[in-house]
């Protein structure tokens, strides 16, 4: 608990964000993957692709375990930079919604922050489907987004449905073989 507690930014719910949601089915049920996806290790989940850098490991900030609401840490990124996150909420083997900012790589530099949420819902026969929503508030006052409604439509088009689409499928593919490989 030794690294420093930025302040979040605070999240206005009117604010227009660039969304984006992935989905994936694995065989397993709800409860499993959601201790999996909140306390399994995130440098496992999210892998570096062609544009973007992967985790690398974790330093928590409070107290406490990560998952409890209000919790906080860094995120280290295989390119040297970090963000930092804190849970929002978290319903075992339901749901559980995070906010990440700071970010300090060159990609996240137009961006204020992103709201993510996974949705663990029942399928039969033992499975889940994964629903990852993510939502990026850009800044208003550096490009794109001081361009409004361009920038926004700008940043998903270059960024979101593209590099950060391939990372979050990515990622699911990666807590789907951890997951269906640990059955």
């Amino acid at each position: 608990m030794t690294a420093e507690l930025a302040a979040p930014p605070p999240i206005d719910p009117g604010a227009p964000t660039i969304t984006r949601t992935e989905r994936v089915v694995v065989h397993r049920p709800p409860a499993d993957v959601f201790a999996y996806v909140v306390a399994g290790p995130l440098e496992a989940m999210i892998p570096a692709t062609r544009q973007l850098p992967g985790v690398t490991g974790t330093t928590l900030l409070t107290a406490g375990s990560w998952g409890d609401a209000g919790a906080r840490r860094h995120v280290h990124l295989s390119d040297g930079s970090q963000t930092t996150e804190r849970v929002l909420d978290a319903q075992p083997g339901a749901h559980f919604r995070y906010q990440v900012w700071d970010y300090t790589t060159a990609a996240g530099k137009p961006i204020a922050y992103a709201l993510g949420e996974f949705l663990f819902k029942p399928l039969e026969g033992g499975r889940t489907e994964i629903v990852w929503t993510y939502a990026f508030r850009l800044r208003d006052d550096i490009f794109p987004g001081a361009l409004g409604g361009l920038g926004r439509w700008l940043m998903r088009r270059v960024f979101l449905d593209t590099a950060y689409a391939r990372l979050m499928r990515a990622s699911l593919a990666a807590i789907r073989q951890a997951l269906e490989r640990a059955a």
